[in-house]
């Protein structure tokens, strides 16, 4: 269970740290320079499945090409969230690909049993006020020790100004 618990960590973390967007890549996160947060749950497995309440804090660079997602943290849902499973690793980097789609790199999350950490891509949804989306394995599968981890679940936006990407 505590290895579920890193994962849905790692999840949480997954979205707000995106890392490295394509040089191809012209989509831009809007407002440039602004702040945000992303709340949902997620469902982390590994060697047991939790589901965790995810809160992810963030700022926009001032260019708008890539997000920094500087803290969060997991809280029950599973009672394991937030005091055997943590997100870790900050910051994650948030990277446009396109107007539905981002790559967080850098998640991360542990547990006393183990971690997980790596990079996934997600869907991306400008309806307001913006949310990003966990599909099921194998598509956001990170590595983790003592199994890969997968997470499932929307993360929504929230800031003063809908976040977006264009």
């Amino acid at each position: 269970m505590l290895k579920t618990a890193s994962v849905l960590a790692a999840a949480a973390l997954g979205f707000a740290g995106l890392a490295g967007a394509s040089s191809a890549s012209a989509a831009t996160i809007a407002p440039a320079g602004g702040s945000f947060t992303l709340t949902g749950t997620l469902t982390l497995s590994q060697t047991t499945t939790v589901n965790c309440a995810v809160t992810l804090t963030g700022t926009v660079n001032a260019a708008g090409t890539a997000a920094t997602i500087t803290g969060g943290s997991f809280a029950p849902g599973s009672w394991q969230c937030g005091w055997l499973v943590v997100p870790s690793g900050f910051p994650w980097t948030v990277t446009p690909n396109s107007t539905t789609q981002i790559t967080v790199s850098g998640i991360a999350a542990s547990s006393i049993a183990g971690s997980c950490s790596g990079t996934v891509s997600l869907d991306w949804n400008n309806a307001t006020p913006g949310s990003a989306t966990f599909k099921a394995a194998p598509n956001n599968q990170i590595g983790g020790s003592p199994s890969v981890c997968t997470l499932v679940g929307t993360l929504t936006a929230s800031s003063s100004t809908p976040l977006s990407i264009s």
